[in-house]
């Protein structure tokens, strides 16, 4: 008897040692953020964008250089952790965090994503460029400006080579780009779609199809199949805040209910926690019948409002649970840094 449990210990024992370790999370870590968007994504590759849909999942799959911070729309560090601008506005070079690298997918070697490099982002760019003019997308004024541009675009489309003298790569490190004139919008397009990063081998494997990324969240199904994407969190993304890694939700789901009444019944039934982009005929009716919720302490529900392309004011719709999400009329929305935690009650002069 001694024996067999001795045995049944060891063997306890053996599966725990086995286990992976697990990370550090803390009380903000965990969840499922469901949001609704009111149009359907038919493509989310960098360079593709056509929808809101598709730049606001985009800019959770994959990182750039550098980004918008989503409360204040100004730009800072991404996987590059600096930069410098010459005094002259015509070269920009960034130094890489050697932390950052590409999800996890058969596309590498072992299905193990590597580091990304400053040649990664060369790859990117210039790939971006010739896919959009082989699709007659065209191409941005600020690529037009980096020098080469004028060498290679004409020939692009139709070249399997890869090369704008203008972007180069010294070491793994560094990215410096040169430009032929001065451009204070050039950070804007590191920070856009156009400039997000993906790796050689994941394009040769898919094309635009591709869901290995380089950001906090990847795709959970290779393809866009339904009413919904399913995103979860890369357990080993290089960032962390107070030395816990980020992102702090397991997982965020997107719905696309493009009727403006069913996606306000998703949110009412529980089935959402964010609605975008409401307009005021729908929001008013909403408002009548669940005052109650929003003036509640702590309040159930909250509204942001934004001013749309067309000068139209929109509402957005949140459960109070929902924090560190900054809505901006831009739809740059960073997810690494919600979390889910109901707001405690506040305590009024007469209690």
């Amino acid at each position: 008897m001694k024996a067999f449990v001795s045995a049944v210990a060891l063997a306890a024992l053996f599966m725990v040692a086995c286990q992976p370790v697990n990370t550090p999370r803390s009380e903000k870590s965990g969840g499922t953020l469901h949001v609704n968007i009111s149009d359907i994504p038919h493509v989310v590759f960098p360079g593709q964008v056509d929808k809101r849909s598709e730049q606001i999942i985009l800019y959770q799959v994959y990182s750039g250089l550098v980004k918008y911070n989503p409360r204040t729309l100004e730009i800072i560090p991404s996987v590059a952790k600096s930069y410098n601008i010459s005094a002259d506005g015509l070269t920009y070079s960034f130094v890489l965090d050697s932390r950052a690298k590409f999800q996890d997918d058969r596309c590498f070697p072992q299905g193990k994503g590597r580091h990304i490099t400053a040649a990664d982002f060369k790859y990117s760019i210039e790939q971006i460029c010739r896919n959009r003019l082989t699709h007659d997308r065209g191409v941005s004024q600020q690529v037009r400006n980096i020098e080469g541009a004028d060498a290679f675009l004409p020939t692009a489309a139709k070249s399997d080579s890869l090369n704008i003298s203008g972007i180069a790569a010294p070491n793994d490190s560094v990215l410096v780009i040169k430009l032929k004139k001065p451009d204070d919008l050039f950070l804007h397009f590191l920070a856009g779609t156009n400039a997000l990063v993906f790796a050689r081998e994941a394009f040769n494997a898919y094309g635009v199809n591709g869901t290995a990324g380089s950001g906090p969240f990847r795709m959970k199904y290779p393809s866009i199949i339904g009413q919904q994407i399913v995103l979860t969190r890369v357990s080993d993304y290089w960032e962390s805040e107070d030395n816990v890694p980020l992102p702090y939700l397991d997982s965020v789901v997107f719905s696309f209910i493009t009727s403006p009444k069913k996606e306000i019944y998703l949110f009412e039934i529980g089935k959402a926690n964010v609605v975008f982009d409401v307009a005021t005929a729908q929001i008013t009716p909403f408002l009548e019948s669940n005052i109650e919720k929003f003036e509640s302490n702590p309040p159930a529900y909250i509204m942001s409002s934004t001013i749309n392309q067309n000068n139209d004011k929109r509402f957005n719709l949140l459960t109070a649970d929902v924090n560190g999400l900054y809505i901006n009329s831009q739809n740059y929305f960073d997810f690494t840094r919600v979390y889910l935690k109901m707001p405690e009650a506040k305590v009024t002069a007469a209690e």
